[in-house]
């Protein structure tokens, strides 16, 4: 089929080189490998020749669009060539159910992308839609990761399933029977950037105009949609993206269960009351989050929604780190306990100095030394070293009725003086006057220290 060669290009030989003419020829670092499989689970077979993946395309069903420059690792990491954008339209959930090619392509004129390059059909009757790049890029990291973040953002715009992104993903194998939709067209990845950052630039503006307060997040029609009931592929992401609803609002873990047992029996089917309580001990967790994710209430609603969470600050014994001047409060108390001095290695008496909040953590090497240049900047301690290398000993003395109250610095107010551009004339009268007198006068003459005598004006001619 012309669809593997508009994808692939020159990236797959004819046939496999023999020996002798890869010696001649030298090994191509522009080719790259293709994997194919049946089941996900089994070990793919690589290709890198037109011959062998057309003798492929009755054999196994699922293959890789893009391609790798390593044949045993199909990874993000392993990629060298990227070709073409890919995104898996499912209608097994709610929302897609009955939709038609029709419906994919108003929905991709709609989000403001170009005309697809390809659409194959699914047995399930989803659709995998192909944009063709007009030159591949290669597959750098950084490249890579923003692939992703675009697929992602496609496949939430189109109603597509969000969870099947990644450049190195499985997609069914095109072939004359499930071929729905071709055209010329090509985009280049530069193209899908700059329509990345338009969307999100839209995006952020729709959510300032409809971001909701935590106290009205049940009250929002988005989640009053999913409060009506969701049909199966979307109960459990909804019941735990509910649960975290009502604890964000305020309900406790025994009144939010009792709120999706209600809510469960609106499901076409319900779930088990064992899969909800479990959902529910998930949304209450210690690290758990503190409210559902905007993205999954826009996804399984359909509806523009965002909120904000504010969290009250935690307490140190909850924090895996200290600020800083918990620490500094921990090194005076430590220099107290000890009478006031410490001597010892810097090391050392950073190991010695414990939190506050959990005797087994000790201080950082880094900011111990930040902490004690800032204690003697302000004048509460004295630091002495004697010694030199690893036998340098550090003692440490703090100021006895030290009343020191450290403040906020303020910046001092500019000086419209002498700064270190300005030029500081030694001379009186200045230096042209002074080349004169050097050459008019004798030091016999009335001049003296760059003064001129009242008694010798006069004399200048």
């Amino acid at each position: 089929m012309n669809v593997y060669r508009a994808i692939y290009k020159d990236q797959l030989t004819e046939t496999p080189k023999v020996q002798s003419e890869k010696q001649q020829t030298g090994y191509s670092s522009h080719l790259g490998w293709i994997f194919v499989c049946n089941e996900f689970h089994e070990k793919p077979k690589s290709l890198r020749t037109y011959h062998s993946l057309y003798g492929a395309l009755e054999a196994f069903t699922y293959y890789t669009p893009n391609t790798f420059y390593r044949r045993d690792q199909r990874h993000a990491g392993a990629l060298r060539w990227l070709n073409a954008m890919v995104i898996d339209i499912d209608v097994k959930n709610a929302q897609n159910q009955g939709l038609i090619l029709p419906d994919v392509l108003d929905a991709i004129t709609a989000a403001g992308l170009p005309g697809p390059s390809l659409v194959v059909s699914t047995p399930s009757g989803g659709f995998h839609v192909y944009w063709y790049f007009n030159q591949a890029k290669r597959a750098l990291p950084k490249v890579t990761d923003h692939y992703k973040r675009i697929q992602q953002t496609i496949a939430e715009v189109i109603q597509g399933d969000p969870q099947a992104v990644g450049a190195e993903r499985w997609f069914r194998m095109p072939t004359n029977e499930n071929t729905l939709y071709q055209s010329e067209i090509r985009v280049s990845f530069d193209d899908l950037c700059d329509w990345f950052s338009i969307h999100i630039e839209e995006q952020i503006e729709e959510r300032k105009a409809v971001c909701v307060d935590v106290a009205n997040l049940l009250h929002h029609a988005a989640v009053q949609k999913l409060l009506k009931g969701v049909s199966k592929g979307q109960r459990d992401n909804t019941c735990y993206t509910l649960a975290l609803a009502f604890k964000a609002a305020g309900f406790t873990e025994r009144e939010t269960e009792h709120r999706l047992h209600d809510w469960n029996q609106k499901n076409d089917p319900a779930m088990s009351q064992l899969d909800v309580k479990r959902k529910v001990k998930s949304a209450f967790k210690k690290d758990a989050p503190p409210g559902p994710s905007a993205y999954w209430i826009r996804t399984l609603s359909g509806m523009t929604f965002t909120y904000q969470v504010w969290e009250d600050a935690k307490s140190r014994e909850e924090r895996k780190y200290s600020h800083f001047d918990e620490w500094e409060k921990d090194v005076l108390r430590y220099l107290k306990q000890q009478g006031g001095q410490v001597c010892a290695a810097q090391r050392s008496i950073a190991q010695a100095i414990k939190s506050s909040s959990d005797d087994t953590v000790s201080i950082p090497y880094s900011t111990f030394k930040k902490i004690v240049d800032h204690l003697i900047q302000i004048g509460m301690i004295i630091k002495d070293v004697k010694g030199k290398g690893r036998a340098a000993v550090t003692i440490l003395t703090l100021k006895k009725n030290s009343k020191v109250v450290p403040f906020k610095r303020k910046d001092k107010p500019k000086n419209n003086g002498l700064n270190s551009n300005t030029f500081i004339d030694l001379v009186v009268g200045g230096i042209y006057l002074s080349l004169i007198f050097d050459r008019f006068f004798t030091p016999g003459d009335g001049f003296f220290g760059g003064v001129i005598c009242s008694s010798s004006l006069g004399d200048i001619p």
